[in-house]
């Protein structure tokens, strides 16, 4: 980050600010990878980078969710989800929708949880992800009719 700084390199720097982020979270520090997620994602939109964008929204559709913020990340989730549409970046998609899906269980909104986490199992079935379509498919098992 500093090289990048110095060599006033500021496009650079998102993904650089990305990645710290992603660190942070790892380590359950979520205020501080709010912070960097936003640094990157404010790069990213000054550079008019909009498939960029869209990881970092879902980052902090992630970091919303862990701090409850329920409807921060949806916001999140689905501003990642609008650039992914628009980008026909499909496997990324369901990534988001099954993130969407947890969001709906964890609030007990279960007939939106069936149909996001539905779904990323048919995008993940179309791209032969066997791992993460089982994980959907244990995750639409156990909810409540």
């Amino acid at each position: 980050m500093d090289i990048y700084i110095e060599f006033s390199d500021r496009f650079s720097q998102a993904g650089t600010y990305h990645g710290l982020g992603m660190v942070a979270q790892e380590l359950r520090e979520y205020e501080q990878a709010r912070l960097y997620y936003q640094q990157a994602l404010d790069i990213f939109i000054e550079f008019r980078d909009r498939f960029s964008q869209a990881s970092t929204y879902h980052q902090l559709g992630n970091v919303a969710g862990e701090l409850g913020e329920y409807e921060q990340a949806r916001q999140y989730y689905q501003q990642a989800l609008d650039i992914y549409i628009e980008f026909s970046d499909r496997y990324n998609q369901a990534k988001t929708y099954h993130c969407l899906g947890l969001l709906a269980e964890a609030q007990e909104n279960y007939a939106e949880a069936r149909v996001n986490l539905q779904t990323a199992l048919e995008i993940y079935l179309e791209y032969q992800d066997d791992y993460w379509a089982g994980v959907a498919r244990e995750i639409l098992e156990r909810l409540p009719d």
